[in-house]
């Protein structure tokens, strides 16, 4: 896990992915300066060395603009897909990030935002649909009624989190699938934060 940054590393940090989400070139230290009211180059290229000492950045030296988000710093990653439906092993064959911020969606901390591609009708109920991006924050304990990515008797499902009277079932949003209740163990892969559509165009 990447170290902490500082409020004006995360401020630069920002600036550089805001430059690459628009398909710019990288910022110069002038242009950091000139967006921050830095009066020295030197306390651009101080913050700059700083975020790439903690994996945020990485740059090849002699070359001029050769500045690189590291896959750490660059929006939220895209792992693979799971079964809205009957619980499937979740496939990770994709390794693309999403652009966009984490803590747009709450989760401060970014290394714990991941994806995953929905697939299955068994969340329609809660308007999750076939292709959705589910967005999710790892490490997060469940409230009843939040959907989450599951791993339930060893099997990866995406489903709605149910606590009443001592017992956990997952509760699928489609009556035509049944409810889950875990025969040896259920493990909370993650909580859902938001989801996006693609739509044809």
């Amino acid at each position: 896990m990447n170290a902490e940054l500082t409020p004006p590393q995360k401020r630069v940090l920002e600036f550089v992915e805001s430059r690459v989400l628009k398909g710019d070139n990288p910022p110069t230290y002038r242009e950091i300066c000139k967006e921050f009211g830095y009066k020295s180059p030197k306390a651009a290229a101080d913050h700059i060395a700083a975020l790439e000492k903690k994996g945020y950045l990485s740059r090849q030296k002699g070359r001029a603009r050769s500045m690189k988000l590291t896959k750490e710093a660059f929006g939220i990653p895209l792992v693979g897909r799971i079964v809205a439906g009957h619980p499937d092993s979740a496939s990770s064959d994709e390794a693309v990030h999403l652009p966009i911020d984490p803590e747009v969606l709450g989760i401060r901390d970014r290394s714990k935002a991941f994806a995953l591609r929905v697939a299955g009708d068994s969340m329609i109920g809660r308007h999750i649909v076939e292709g959705d991006l589910v967005l999710l924050e790892r490490e997060k304990a469940p409230r009843s009624g939040d959907v989450i990515a599951a791993l339930i008797d060893n099997e990866s499902t995406l489903k709605t989190f149910v606590q009443k009277d001592g017992t956990t079932w997952l509760q699928a949003e489609n009556p035509l699938y049944p409810i889950l209740t875990p025969q040896t163990d259920l493990a909370v892969q993650g909580v859902a934060r938001a989801v996006i559509r693609l739509l044809d165009v």
